[in-house]
């Protein structure tokens, strides 16, 4: 079973780091120190229900929605997030010994 404590710094971060906010700049708009907020993050200080309050509103969330979200990460089943980033990891169809998205379009092309 996953940490609570851990788990809503972990969300706290994701989320701030979601809006591209700063620790500094979440601190402000929650009206919380930048080092209570930096010790929520790395789930070392439990959040009393007030700080969560602000923290969502600060997020621009309900306070529902960001409970919402430690409840399904503390679920195991939060949706991972989409990368950006490049590459090919759709494995390969059929049992090929070859894999990745890469050979697969390249044998499409060879059978054409």
């Amino acid at each position: 079973m996953a940490d609570l404590q851990q788990t809503v710094g972990e969300v706290i971060r994701h989320e701030r780091r979601e809006r591209r906010l700063t620790l500094k700049g979440l601190a402000e708009r929650a009206i919380i120190s930048v080092v209570y907020l930096g010790e929520i993050e790395r789930g070392k200080k439990y959040p009393s229900p007030v700080v969560l309050e602000r923290l969502a509103a600060a997020l621009d969330m309900d306070v529902s929605d960001l409970l919402e979200l430690i409840a399904l990460e503390l679920r195991g089943v939060r949706q991972p997030q989409v990368l950006r980033a490049i590459g090919f990891t759709q494995p390969a169809r059929g049992g090929s010994s070859t894999s990745g998205r890469v050979i697969n379009l390249l044998d499409v092309v060879a059978v054409a």
